[in-house]
């Protein structure tokens, strides 16, 4: 589903190609996982996709923006594999008031033609769980706005919720099917 980038798009992802986005941010461990693939064609896996992911760190602020302007944490670029894959390495991310917990993703084809512009959303237990218990790095506690409610998944985000495995202790791992039409 095509979203808007919304806030606080990349300025030059070119420049972070990466897997690691955490630069020196603290937050429970999220490695993401993402297949990019046709929506048609079978649901054949795209390899040479662009990625480019942005979230918000454990307070629900992001780099490149307002007093983060000279900083790029939590952001990151790679290129999908024969098999369509890419994966990340960064936080569990915070959240904004009036926002559900969520991720922006825009995939470009090799020549850097935009393909699609998402954002994931998050199961409410999971996010629950870590508002609550990780309150070292997470001090607003529970999100004010469930994915329900959300100004961007009110309309649906059966499509956008990504399957997340893990523990506060050990960390998280986000895995999620992006079809591009």
């Amino acid at each position: 589903m095509t979203e808007t980038t919304e806030s606080f798009p990349t300025k030059n992802p070119s420049l972070l190609v990466k897997e690691d986005t955490t630069g020196d941010q603290q937050g429970v461990p999220l490695t993401f996982n993402l297949l990019v693939a046709h929506s048609g064609n079978n649901c054949a896996a795209i390899e040479n996709a662009i990625v480019d992911i942005w979230y918000g760190d454990s307070a629900g602020d992001y780099s490149q923006y307002t007093f983060y302007s000279s900083l790029n944490f939590l952001r990151g670029r790679q290129t999908t594999n024969s098999e369509g894959m890419v994966s990340f390495k960064g936080i569990f991310p915070g959240w904004r008031k009036g926002r559900a917990p969520h991720i922006h993703i825009h995939i470009y084809d090799n020549n850097g033609n935009s393909l699609l512009v998402t954002q994931l959303a998050f199961p409410k237990d999971i996010c629950d769980t870590i508002y609550t218990t990780a309150t070292n790095f997470y001090k607003k506690g529970k999100q004010d706005t469930t994915n329900e409610n959300d100004e961007v998944f009110r309309d649906g985000f059966a499509e956008q919720l990504a399957k997340i495995e893990g523990s506060v202790a050990d960390g998280f791992t986000l895995s999620h099917t992006i079809a591009v039409p």
